[in-house]
């Protein structure tokens, strides 16, 4: 079963003694895309013939010209590049300071708009490796630059990270003490600085302020042509756009309505002799799914995939339920406008789409590696 979040994060707070929330509507004003009649496109599976085993604990997929970077945890190494014209993996990196199957506190990874660079974040080590791309193609596996954050002891949880404008752009999630919609760091990784408004959801109001980044936990994306920012949240049908100064400009609801329950426990520590480990304030209910998965940004569009997929299953009537029919990509304009509504056959977990040639590539809760066309 496919984890992108740790299960701590999911766990904590199931018994949690602090005050319930329900979260609701948006406050203010909103794009619901119940009120568009988008087009819809059926995605067709193309068979690729691959390996099957090239995305075996895979946490995140990008799709760079011809080559797929495949983002792996149970593996020797923590980043596979394939390149889909022969199908052969034709190079492979690892974090400097890691040996063969260490890098396993790495999620996603990032790449540059022009394909010329790409990234991945160490959380455990604190540490953002770029390479770059015709190096590592070339033989090369050593970073082009390695960014420490000095004192990672205190860096919270994140998945995605971004790099424009020489800065360095994350969103917290789950289990951190940031009480800020996104984290800004310096070109070398330092120097943080908290920014950001969170979405005004009904319900939300007058949380603890480390419980926003559980609540509001999604997928990072920067719109290079609008200079602009988007989250596509977890646990919520929302995808909400940002400037770069962290000025809320859009939220955008929907495809469908779920409304998910969680309590806050505010007395989240716990005493293990000298040491305090902190769990999340948030626990969410049993039956919680999560909604959108990852948010792809491509020639000033938003692609956000819509999974809607549940994230237990050990629920007693979770093998009754009918599973979910397939994922979603709703593609947002830059204002989050929706645009276009594409339908796979199958719920991936994370993906990576070309306009231009209309492929996407992806993986399910299984690890499977899948290739459509649209």
């Amino acid at each position: 079963m496919f984890w992108i979040l740790s299960s701590a994060v999911l766990a904590a707070g199931v018994l949690c003694a602090g005050g319930c929330a329900q979260k609701g509507p948006i406050e203010g004003e909103y794009i619901d895309m119940a009120d568009y009649d988008v087009p819809v496109t059926e995605a067709v599976e193309v068979p690729h013939g691959m390996d099957g085993t090239l995305a075996f604990g895979a946490t995140d997929v990008l799709l760079v010209d011809s080559v797929l970077l495949i983002v792996r945890q149970f593996s020797d190494h923590f980043i596979h590049l394939v390149d889909l014209r022969s199908g052969e993996t034709v190079a492979k990196v690892q974090h400097v300071g890691r040996g063969p199957g260490e890098a396993v506190n790495t999620f996603c990874a990032g790449v540059s708009g022009d394909g010329e660079y790409f990234w991945a974040h160490d959380m455990q080590l604190g540490r953002i490796n770029v390479y770059r791309m015709s190096d590592v193609l070339s033989g090369n596996g050593m970073p082009s630059r390695s960014l420490t954050f000095e004192d990672r002891f205190s860096q919270g949880h994140v998945m995605d990270v971004v790099m424009a404008e020489g800065r360095i752009y994350t969103a917290p999630v789950g289990i951190t003490d940031d009480v800020s919609r996104f984290v800004v760091y310096d070109s070398t990784f330092n120097n943080p600085q908290g920014m950001g408004e969170w979405p005004a959801l009904e319900g939300t109001a007058g949380l603890p302020g480390p419980a926003y980044s559980s609540v509001f936990e999604g997928s990072l994306a920067y719109i290079p042509e609008a200079d602009r920012l988007a989250v596509a949240h977890y646990y919520e049908p929302l995808v909400s756009i940002y400037s770069m100064d962290g000025t809320l400009l859009s939220n955008t609801w929907g495809p469908d309505g779920f409304i998910q329950e969680f309590s806050v426990n505010e007395n989240n520590a716990t005493q293990y002799g000298d040491v305090v480990m902190y769990g999340s304030m948030v626990g969410w209910e049993e039956d919680v799914r999560s909604l959108y998965s990852t948010l792809r940004s491509h020639e000033g569009r938003l692609y956000a995939l819509f999974t809607g997929e549940r994230m237990s299953a050990e629920l007693e009537n979770a093998a009754a339920e009918e599973p979910a029919a397939g994922s979603r990509i709703m593609v947002l304009d830059s204002d989050g406008v929706p645009l276009e509504e594409i339908r796979t056959d199958r719920v991936l977990m994370r993906f990576d789409i070309e306009p231009e040639t209309r492929d996407i590539w992806g993986f399910d809760g299984d690890y499977n590696l899948y290739h459509y066309k649209y």
